[in-house]
Parts: structure tokens; C-alpha cells; sequence
């Protein structure tokens, strides 16, 4: 029985037989922003909640109901711990806002020691869909010191033309994590077009696991989608 978001989300998952990951990605929005979504933390724009209800296959009235089953049981109550508890978000967040524009004032101009600076880029009319994991899916096992290549299929679902663009690796190097080239070239993409990114990949010489992120940037590093979910890359490692 489907009393809340959590619920419809598990049973889009399995009538639909994908990942939240990729629920996610059609909902538009970061993981984290998601999640607060589902469990009723947080309430959506319209064209979130229209987004999020054709990726969970239910209209906005039932997403509605089912929003209203979401929000936490101590909503509603009186005690004072648990009030003064939801006050502490919104003012630890704009603590963090005017302690970020402080640092924005403090570096935004001079040197800056040869380290280059990288912003997010928005457009209101760009926008980007995961499909599917072509090659290598989440999970599976490659011995150690082994060459490999990573295909994700993404969808130009916005209206912008995608050029000189390139695939990111926001994850630092490490002898301990799959070696990989520190961004890839993503090709010209037409609005509605689908094409695959593919990145060639080397595991470490130690057993484990090993995830790497990566974001859409420009030839300068600046970001784009910077508050949706980037693609990544998970595989066991285990010994020859």
C-alpha cells in the first residue's frame, strides 16, 4: 500500500526496474534536495513536483496526497526541542551564506596563486537527462591493475546546443582509486539528441572499492547543472 513518497518511490523503482539514481536524475534536482523532497522536509516548485510525479508515474493530485503522508509526525508537535531544532537549519544555512560571501569579498579579486577560478554556469533553458549505464554497471568486479572503459548514455533534454563541453573527474587523484584521465571531451549535442561518454579507467594495485564523480564543464572547469547529481563510476576491486 502506498501511503507516502518513500513508498511510491520504492515501487517506481521496481515497476520500472531502474535505480533512484536515475529517478533522480529526471526529477532534476540534487540528491540531497530529493530526498528532502520525498520525506516531506522540504516543499517543491511546480515544475519540480510535475517532474518528480511523471518520474515516480503518478499525477501532481496524487503526489499531493502522498506529500501530505511524508512530512515527519513531530510537525505538528509541542515540544520545544524539536521546534527549536527545525529553527537551527534555516539559521545554520544563512550563517553559511554570509560567512561565503565574506570569502567571496575576501578572494573575489587579486592573486590567487596560480589556481584557477571556476564558477557554476545556469541557463534557464539547459538542462540534462541520465538513461543508462552502457558499459560496466554499478558494482561489478575488475581485478586489480586492470584496464577498463566506462560508458554512461546521457540525453540533451533541454534546448541549448551542448559545445565544448567536457566530462569532469571531480574526484582527486589517488594511488588508491581507479586512474583516469582528468576530464574527457563530450561531443557537439543537438536538444533531444542521446549520446554515450566514455572514459578509460585503471584500477589501483590494492583490493576494494573505488567511486569516482564526475560534472559537465566548460574548457575552463566552470560547472554546469551544478545542483543536479553528476554522473559516477563504482566497481569492486579485488586481487588477481
Amino acid at each position: 500500500m502506498v501511503q507516502n513518497l518513500s513508498d511510491a518511490l520504492q515501487a517506481a523503482k521496481t515497476d520500472r526496474k531502474v535505480l533512484s539514481k536515475h529517478i533522480i536524475w529526471e526529477s532534476g534536482v540534487s540528491k540531497s534536495q530529493f530526498y528532502r523532497i520525498i520525506k516531506g522536509e522540504e516543499s517543491p516548485s511546480a515544475e519540480t513536483k510535475q517532474k518528480i510525479s511523471e518520474a515516480l508515474r503518478i499525477d501532481t493530485e496524487r503526489f499531493d496526497a502522498l506529500f501530505a503522508g511524508s512530512k515527519p509526525n513531530d510537525e505538528t508537535s509541542d515540544n520545544f526541542p524539536d521546534r527549536l531544532n527545525k529553527w537551527r537549519r534555516p539559521i545554520l544555512a544563512l550563517s553559511v551564506v554570509i560567512v561565503g560571501a565574506g570569502l567571496l569579498m575576501a578572494f573575489g579579486s587579486g592573486d590567487r596563486g596560480g589556481v584557477a577560478e571556476t564558477r557554476v554556469i545556469t541557463e534557464h533553458e539547459d538542462s540534462t537527462l541520465f538513461i543508462e549505464d552502457v558499459t560496466i554497471p554499478d558494482g561489478t568486479s575488475i581485478p586489480i591493475n586492470t584496464k577498463f572503459v566506462k560508458t554512461w548514455r546521457v540525453k540533451n533534454s533541454g534546448k541549448l546546443v551542448w559545445k565544448d563541453r567536457y566530462l569532469q573527474r571531480m574526484t582527486p587523484a589517488s594511488s588508491l582509486l581507479c586512474a583516469s584521465p582528468s576530464r574527457v571531451p563530450i561531443p557537439e549535442t543537438q536538444p533531444g539528441e542521446t549520446i554515450d561518454i566514455s572514459v578509460t579507467f585503471t584500477t589501483p594495485y590494492l583490493p576494494g572499492s573505488c567511486r569516482t564523480d564526475w560534472k559537465t564543464t566548460d574548457k575552463d572547469g566552470n560547472v554546469y547543472f551544478p545542483d543536479m547529481h553528476g554522473l559516477y563510476s563504482i566497481v569492486v576491486v579485488t586481487a588477481e
